[in-house]
């Protein structure tokens, strides 16, 4: 696996290598934009030479002589800057610009094509005239580079100097980057082996130079805090829930114990400790399922289907009914089909009509069904009602608004929790008033369609 650091250091070795080979190539292009151009020089005057020979024999003929017609030929060449031009016949040489001297290096016997002579040096090409009745004529045309030689070996210099300049420069940069850069990454690290659930309320110095390691560093410490509020609430939930359960069970062991002593020979002992037995195994299982249910997490598949909602809400109370008697239970409103899921529409009404019943001090519940564009159910209780300040906490897992009375009513406070969890997963508005001694009216506005 690669480091960052590393990674960032070679990207700048990279960039600087092709700053520099970049910087090379436009001063090699230069270079042989200048050779190119000596070249075209001499190709220059070559044609038009080229011209001025071929009039020779016409011009001979006329009457005109050879010494004329080379100087007449020079006189017209054109001027170029570091040109010379020779003719070369029977030992003579005739020249534009006295004081010419012919470099040694010239190869005589090279012609009609250009040479080069050193490093910028010179250039030169060798042409072979012929004239009819004349002995062989030469034409030499020499460029000399010493202007651009010099003009490539101050840019050169000066090149390099700022190339070199510009290398350390750029190196300075990008240590001094890295070093930043590394330093963050170290404090990165020894911040994050610092922070853990428990350390987490403390305030970190962060002595970042760059804002996004602040940024990584708050996302880290956001992600903490989160994970800390879930693990308190799980181990919350545990030690609740192994609470509400190790009540249940000291009181099955001692009966178990009673019925060891003194049940065998007693019927009545044995009949009290079998009904409380299967009362607290009673409320034992509908706690295991209730925490069973909320332990499940996200429900992401919901099995809708048609369903009327008012057949729903019937079948909960007549299922109450067994489980409550002498409950008397009210529903109004029209039948209306709707698009659900079957078993958490049960869970949901089963749960806010149960909670009604145990906290509606055994008066009558009324539950109305308003059709419109959507479904509206209403449960009324005229019982306990609940304080303002505890309405923000019933959905609270194991809160209880009655905390005395609660085990009286086989209440775990997680009635709520499943409400509120069904309601999320159907999409389903619920709304909560009440008042205190007067009653309870629980509101929800249920999605018709599919």
């Amino acid at each position: 696996m690669k480091k960052i650091s590393k990674e960032l250091y070679r990207s700048y070795v990279y960039m600087i290598l092709f700053f520099v080979i970049s910087y090379l190539g436009v001063v090699f292009a230069f270079i042989s934009y200048i050779d190119r151009s000596g070249t075209t020089d001499i190709e220059t005057l070559d044609s038009f030479l080229t011209y001025e020979t071929n009039e020779f024999e016409k011009k001979i003929n006329q009457g005109k002589d050879l010494n004329y017609l080379f100087k007449d030929a020079l006189e017209e060449c054109p001027e170029i800057l570091g040109t010379n031009v020779i003719f070369l016949y029977d030992g003579e040489k005739f020249v534009k610009t006295k004081n010419v001297r012919i470099p040694d290096n010239i190869d005589k016997e090279v012609v009609n094509r250009i040479e080069r002579v050193g490093y910028f040096n010179y250039q030169y090409l060798n042409k072979e005239i012929d004239v009819k009745g004349y002995n062989k004529i030469n034409l030499i045309i020499i460029k000399d580079m010493a202007s651009e030689r010099n003009m490539i070996i101050h840019i050169t210099l000066i090149s390099g100097v700022i190339m070199l300049l510009s290398l350390f420069v750029s190196i300075g940069i990008s240590r001094r980057f890295y070093r930043e850069f590394a330093n963050s990454l170290q404090n990165l690290q020894d911040i994050t082996n610092n922070i853990n659930l428990h350390t987490i309320s403390k305030d970190f110095q962060s002595e970042n130079k760059f804002i996004e390691f602040d940024i990584i560093i708050d996302s880290y410490k956001k992600m903490l805090n989160r994970l800390k509020l879930q693990t308190d609430a799980q181990l919350d939930f545990v030690n609740n829930a192994s609470h509400e359960l190790k009540t249940p069970i000291f009181i099955i062991g001692s009966y178990i114990k009673m019925i060891k002593r003194w049940g065998l020979e007693n019927r009545d002992v044995s009949n009290e400790a079998i009904e409380a037995i299967e009362d607290e195994t009673e409320v034992m299982n509908n706690l295991i399922q209730k925490l069973l249910f909320l332990a499940k997490g996200n429900i992401k598949e919901v099995e809708k289907e048609e369903l009327q909602i008012k057949k729903i809400i019937l079948d909960v109370v007549k299922e109450l009914n067994i489980i409550y008697p002498k409950q008397k239970i009210e529903i109004k409103g029209k039948e209306k089909n709707i698009y659900s899921d079957k078993f958490l529409l049960r869970q949901l009404f089963f749960n806010l009509i149960e909670n009604s019943i145990k906290y509606g001090r055994e008066r009558d519940i009324y539950v109305e069904i308003i059709v419109d564009k959507s479904v509206q159910v209403k449960i009324v209780d005229n019982g306990e009602g609940i304080k303002e300040s505890d309405l923000k906490f019933i959905y609270e897992k194991f809160y209880r608004v009655d905390k005395g009375r609660s085990r009286e009513m086989k209440s775990h406070g997680l009635g709520m929790s499943i409400v509120k969890k069904i309601t999320e997963i159907l999409k389903i508005d619920i709304e909560i008033l009440s008042k205190y001694g007067k009653g309870t009216t629980v509101i929800l506005n249920i999605p018709v369609g599919k």
